[in-house]
């Protein structure tokens, strides 16, 4: 069947194309998202109402913490937006020590 969400991976893979890490190939991507991959915005909601991807959850790396319960365990999980790598891997340790295993992450999509 249709996937209903096309337009909106259409621009996810947009951004991951344009990003410079290599951490999820597009393919790869669109395979998650349609397995239920669950895509989470770590920026501020400032920078998150300024630009982010359609379908994102934002939930800032501060608020994580105690917001990852929103999330579903054994679905895939895609963080993005960070400037830098360092936020991500702080994102995807803190889920990893509480019971995620398929953490995955994209280069900066600002």
């Amino acid at each position: 069947g249709g996937f209903a969400g096309r337009p909106v991976m259409s621009l996810a893979l947009q951004t991951l194309r344009r990003a410079s890490s290599g951490s999820l190939s597009p393919d790869c991507f669109e395979d998650l998202l349609a397995q239920g991959g669950q895509l989470v915005d770590i920026r501020s909601p400032a920078e998150f109402r300024h630009g982010a991807l359609p379908g994102a959850l934002n939930l800032p790396l501060d608020a994580l913490a105690y917001d990852f319960d929103q999330l579903d365990r054994q679905e895939p999980v895609i963080l993005y937006g960070a400037t830098q790598g360092v936020q991500c891997s702080r994102a995807a340790r803190l889920l990893a020590g509480r019971g995620f295993s398929r953490i995955y992450h994209l280069s900066d999509a600002g």
